[in-house]
């Protein structure tokens, strides 16, 4: 008898150990996985700032929280890393950089950036584009009283375009001016 219940005493840590081996190889496998997805991250983050240069996206704002307003339409244009809103530049607003990133997904692309203007203050935009190629997002301004205005946005369509071209410099350099030579002296 008792070298029955020490055969099923054995038997049964060799199962359990066996098995606690088997879920710790399952464990490692996602680790793996994971860390392939994270090398691969900058690859796929380059990719996709690439096809967002030089993209035009129309979207459509609409004020949040009590106070709904009606909707208002805007134009984003992505190019050299960075970002220009259309009815903010009329506003003041400057072209700014953008910042860039996966969501876990690894396939959600979020853009952030901050624009300023002199004469009326910060806005704070953040957009996601998702697998589907819908850009949804937030826009927060701030006046220069510190007075809060949100918006959320959701893209109407969006579009390749040509690649800005900053103004060419005047290449046609003018003539030098005529240097007068000193006159030769005479021998008399």
């Amino acid at each position: 008898m008792n070298k029955i219940i020490a055969v099923s005493v054995v038997a049964t840590l060799t199962m359990a150990g066996a098995l606690y081996a088997a879920d710790d190889k399952k464990a490692a496998a996602p680790e793996k996985v994971v860390a392939k997805s994270v090398a691969a991250v900058p690859d796929v983050l380059a990719a996709r700032k690439a096809d967002l240069n030089n993209t035009e996206w129309a979207i459509e704002l609409k004020t949040m929280g009590a106070a709904k307003g009606k909707v208002e339409n805007d134009t984003l244009h992505f190019f050299d890393g960075k970002i220009a809103s259309a009815n903010l530049g009329k506003a003041g607003y400057n072209i700014t950089n953008f910042t860039l990133r996966m969501l876990e997904d690894n396939e959600t692309l979020t853009w952030e950036t901050m624009q300023t203007a002199e004469k009326d203050g910060v806005a704070f935009w953040r957009g996601d584009i998702g697998p589907d190629g819908i850009m949804r997002g937030v826009l927060s301004k701030r006046d220069l009283k510190n007075n809060t205005k949100d918006f959320n946005f959701v893209s109407t369509g969006s579009k390749k375009v040509a690649p800005v071209v900053p103004p060419a410099p005047d290449t046609a350099a003018p003539a030098p001016a005529p240097v007068a030579e000193p006159a030769a002296k005479s021998g008399k």
